[in-house]
């Protein structure tokens, strides 16, 4: 997973930013950074049930509102 970039002979510091850019993309080292950054662990029973039950409160609600319309 590591990206190691030496600077050639005749290449510009420019370049050389440019090159490891373009290798940490490819090896999606950025990308699994960015995920892992705000990852939460698994969800109890108890906010599953929570979030379920809200779930369908909100949906009685929609659901009264056409009527009401």
């Amino acid at each position: 997973m590591a990206v190691k970039v030496a600077k050639r002979r005749d290449e510009s510091n420019e370049k050389l930013i440019k090159r490891f850019k373009r290798q940490t993309q490819g090896a999606r080292v950025m990308q699994k950074v960015r995920s892992e950054r705000y990852h939460s662990g698994d969800k109890t029973k108890r906010r599953v049930r929570e979030e379920a039950l809200s779930r369908e409160h909100y949906r009685e609600l929609r659901e009264k509102e056409k009527f009401y319309l």
